[in-house]
């Protein structure tokens, strides 16, 4: 349990840190608008083409994938405030008990919906598409927290491409998810 715990923990960081990679510096809610929509066009083209879905298993599959994240979303909040709670030393021994029971609630909702998605996933595409979802979402993130660490492919953060191609030192070809399996790579090995 405490090992599940400390990874969503972790999850969640990446998460946050993810999401701000493609975000513009400033505080113009226009420029964050654009970040946001260029974060979510790169997902959608990565999903589809990791998964790859149909247009229908597309069409079927988003509604379900959107309405998954913000419900963890809400949670992972709950969440996130009860940690801030239980790490602030001023709080009282009934208040950090309510805390630690809301952060305890939390990760057993999250797990709950956790369940309830991959079962309304299991509803509308093949098993082996509902089982690469959760390492296209690692993937995903992967690559956010590589482009954020290589100041983006034009040098800074905001400029990844929504295609998913990134690259790494003497390689401006792959994202951080294709190396090591260009379709030349495999060849000769035999």
């Amino acid at each position: 349990m405490k090992r599940f715990i400390a990874i969503t923990f972790a999850f969640c960081a990446l998460s946050l840190v993810a999401s701000a990679q493609w975000m513009p510096r400033n505080d113009n809610e226009e420029a964050r608008r654009q970040g946001a929509e260029r974060i979510n066009s790169a997902k959608v083209a990565f999903f589809t083409q990791q998964l790859d879905l149909s247009v229908e298993e597309a069409q079927k599959f988003w509604p379900v994938y959107n309405e998954y994240n913000k419900q963890v979303d809400a949670v992972r909040e709950a969440s996130r405030k009860a940690t801030m709670t239980m790490n602030d030393s001023s709080k009282k021994a009934d208040e950090l008990k309510a805390a630690l029971k809301t952060f305890s609630d939390s990760q057993k909702k999250e797990a709950q919906l956790t369940e309830q998605y991959i079962n309304n996933l299991m509803k509308i595409l093949p098993v082996e598409k509902v089982a690469k979802v959760f390492s296209a979402e690692d993937m995903f993130r992967m690559q956010l927290l590589y482009q954020f660490r290589m100041g983006g492919p034009n040098g800074g953060p905001g400029n990844a491409p929504a295609n998913g191609q990134g690259n790494k030192p003497g390689d401006n070809t792959k994202a951080p998810w294709q190396w090591g399996r260009n379709n030349n790579d495999n060849k000769d090995s035999k």
